[in-house]
């Protein structure tokens, strides 16, 4: 009897010490299960094609940051729609921090086009890197001398003049849409997929380009492409003689910007690993050397004023979706 009671007794305390460890796993803190991330390699996820812009500037990124990440952040490109395909998924993928995206203003132009079911809330934002100008380029024969003659060109010849861009869709493609909804004259947007725009444009098949910097910098240099101006703020050091929009008398700033972003829900503690290494990363004189190169301005922004800007190109976006769809 005594010898059945001590076996019961250490089945109890076993019992005891297998709902206590369990009970101990059970209050730790989720975010904290996954301390140890990452364990295995990082998808960066881009939604445009190998050799464009977007991807020149996550390869170099991602090699930077896995210096220190302890694993290979590794870019993938998911191409298709617009960037739709990738943002679709990534929006399903398991929100473990093994999948981030390469996020852009083609998450803003997608949502304001209603191509994609959901919009910037969608995805957690962990830091903002940059943001790119975009060229209004034409072919070295182009009889127009500066912007202000292409203008008053489109005005005498609506929906005549073709300007070609990356995607419908693109920043490449808003741009040209708001400067022709801002002078009041259509142009006809032709789309096409990366690089190919350029060529288009160099065999007088379209009579401008609206692209981002890195695309047509050889063509410049070579003498074959002129660009007539820029859409950010301020020219930019790439082209100190080139004049934006705005002060051509086009009431239009309207950069692409670029970060990384996760799917809703990943826990905090990969939010704050990758941020000091994405800041590091874009404040290295590597990185800065690289952006004035191609015509990038380096600007880091931590998670909270990166959502806040996000959301703030999301409701200007729409704002031009809106005012090109009222003038057809």
């Amino acid at each position: 009897m005594l010898r059945k009671f001590g076996v019961m007794q250490n089945r109890w305390v076993l019992s005891s010490l297998t709902l206590l460890m369990a009970l101990s796993i059970w209050s730790i803190d989720p975010g904290k299960a996954i301390a140890a991330w990452p364990e295995k390699q990082v998808e960066l996820i881009n939604p445009f094609g190998a050799g464009g812009a977007a991807d020149v500037q996550a390869r170099k990124l991602a090699e930077i940051i896995s210096r220190e990440l302890g694993q290979p952040l590794v870019v993938r490109n998911v191409t298709g729609a617009g960037g739709a395909i990738a943002y679709n998924e990534v929006h399903r993928a398991k929100p473990d921090g093994y999948t981030l995206i390469w996020y852009s203003g083609a998450i803003n132009t997608l949502a304001a086009r209603k191509q994609v079911k959901f919009d910037h809330q969608a995805f957690e934002p962990i830091a903002g890197v940059g943001f790119e100008t975009i060229a209004i380029a034409v072919n070295k024969t182009a009889s127009w001398k500066d912007i202000k003659e292409f203008i008053s060109y489109i005005k005498q010849n609506p929906n005549k003049v073709t300007v070609g861009n990356s995607g419908i869709g693109s920043v490449t493609h808003m741009v040209p849409v708001a400067m022709a909804s801002k002078i009041g004259a259509p142009v006809i947007h032709v789309p096409f997929g990366t690089g190919l725009a350029v060529a288009a444009l160099m065999g007088g098949k379209i009579d401008a380009s609206s692209q981002h910097p890195t695309e047509v910098l050889s063509q410049v240099r070579a003498g074959e492409v002129r660009v007539l101006a820029v859409s950010s703020e301020k020219r930019i050091s790439l082209w100190p003689n080139v004049p934006t929009l705005k002060e051509s008398g086009v009431d239009l700033a309207y950069d692409q910007w670029r970060g990384f972003a996760a799917p809703k829900g990943t826990p905090k503690t990969v939010i704050d690993k990758m941020i000091p290494l994405v800041k590091k990363a874009i404040e290295s004189k590597e990185w800065i050397d690289f952006t004035a190169s191609i015509g990038t301005a380096s600007h880091y922004q931590d998670p909270e004023a990166f959502g806040k800007f996000v959301a703030e190109m999301d409701k200007i976006t729409k704002e031009i979706v809106a005012a090109a769809e009222a003038t057809k």
